[in-house]
């Protein structure tokens, strides 16, 4: 199976990546900086240049974090759909006659595509059992003639 042509994704997730891993820790000291400073101050007004980087520190942590967010977010899909479609599968089974909802928690190798009652011909391509009236496999899509 070939992958599908697309963009530069990968020179794309490199770039957030690279740009989300400069400007957090940048953001994290500019508004470390301005915190102590603002807070640390005994004049009853601090330095503007301290305000400044308090204020400024918390986008920089906004954006370094949004963009590791993004450089990530493939790697984050993968754990998350690893993690989910086995209890999703389950319950799909669970809720429905053990086929799934829609569809939703089958897979072509499930003693579930392959009816156990079907009592039709097998598939001289794939070895599929069939349903008796039908004209194509299940399986592999061939006529059953």
């Amino acid at each position: 199976m070939t992958e599908p042509e697309l963009p530069a994704t990968s020179t794309t997730r490199t770039t957030f990546r690279v740009i989300g891993a400069v400007l957090l820790p940048v953001g994290i000291v500019v508004f470390g900086w301005g915190v102590t400073g603002v807070f640390a101050s005994d004049v009853f007004e601090p330095e503007g240049v301290r305000i400044v980087a308090f204020i400024g520190g918390l986008p920089l942590i906004g954006i370094g974090l949004m963009a590791l967010n993004i450089g990530f977010l493939g790697a984050q899909s993968r754990y998350v759909a690893g993690e989910t479609m086995p209890t999703l599968k389950r319950s799909a089974a669970y809720l429905s006659d053990g086929e799934g909802i829609m569809g939703v928690g089958r897979t072509v190798d499930d003693g579930a595509a392959r009816a156990p009652g079907a009592g039709g011909p097998y598939c001289r391509g794939c070895g599929v059992r069939n349903d008796e009236d039908a004209k194509f496999c299940d399986g592999c899509g061939s006529t059953l003639a």
